[in-house]
């Protein structure tokens, strides 16, 4: 792993209590010190547009974890079974892995083309992506907004990007001052929506870093202005944003 490993989710704790995710950790373990994995968890689901998140039963998130939410979360090695419910409990999906120290993964929930709940887990693997260069992938989970275009700093970065709950990664020069980003139908020039920004969910400046890796992700309902509502959002998995 050589991308910034030093500052990789220094301040975790500080962002996961932000977002409403805990680790979850068990404090009291007798056994030899272990190193933890990082793990992030992106809600793309919109139906329900509100979950709960639970690690091995110990419920993660502190307040409704909200379509588009996203947080990093760190957490002590073994088999884990992360599963997701409604408010009201009534269980959605679940997802069991073994998971290992030092390891990055992610868990995506998207809604497929039945609209089903469903959650996948992905390992990560950083080694390749460029220390001078911005590292991105872009994913599409609205299942009804179609295809899409993404712009950074209003240039085209990603083109016809169809509904999708992976993509390769992609890297980019460096941007001298922070910038915007945002999506439109494809092959046109009108946004359908503009990506904000981790530090306030007011602001739509975003100071993407050489050497970082970001997903950027598209979720929710192109009809509908809710909890689930069509948003550009982001996750940085090698920084604290």
């Amino acid at each position: 792993m050589q991308i910034k490993k030093n500052r990789v989710w220094a301040m975790a704790a500080l962002l996961g209590g932000v977002i409403g995710l805990s680790s979850c950790l068990k404090q009291n373990d007798p056994g030899p010190q272990r190193m933890n994995y990082t793990g992030a968890i992106i809600n793309g689901a919109y139906l329900p547009s509100n979950v709960d998140i639970f690690n091995n039963g110990g419920k993660m998130n502190s307040g409704a974890y909200k379509t588009g939410n996203s947080a990093p979360f760190l957490d002590l090695p073994g088999l884990k079974t992360f599963s997701f419910r409604q408010l009201n409990g009534v269980g959605l999906d679940s997802v069991t892995q073994q998971l290992d120290s030092l390891k990055y993964y992610t868990i995506i929930t998207y809604n497929d083309g039945t609209k089903k709940f469903t959650s996948r887990l992905f390992q990560e693997d950083f080694s390749s992506l460029s220390q001078s260069k911005v590292n991105f992938r872009f994913i599409n989970l609205s299942p009804n907004a179609g295809a899409v275009d993404l712009y950074i700093n209003n240039k085209k970065v990603a083109e016809n990007q169809p509904f999708s709950v992976n993509a390769s990664w992609q890297s980019v020069d460096p941007f001298s001052n922070s910038v915007e980003y945002y999506v439109t139908v494809a092959g046109e020039t009108a946004q359908l929506v503009k990506g904000t920004s981790r530090q306030s969910s007011g602001s739509t400046q975003v100071a993407f870093q050489p050497g970082y890796a970001y997903t950027i992700y598209l979720a929710g309902a192109k009809d509908s202005t809710g909890d689930n509502k069509l948003q550009l959002y982001y996750l940085s998995h090698t920084s604290s944003y």
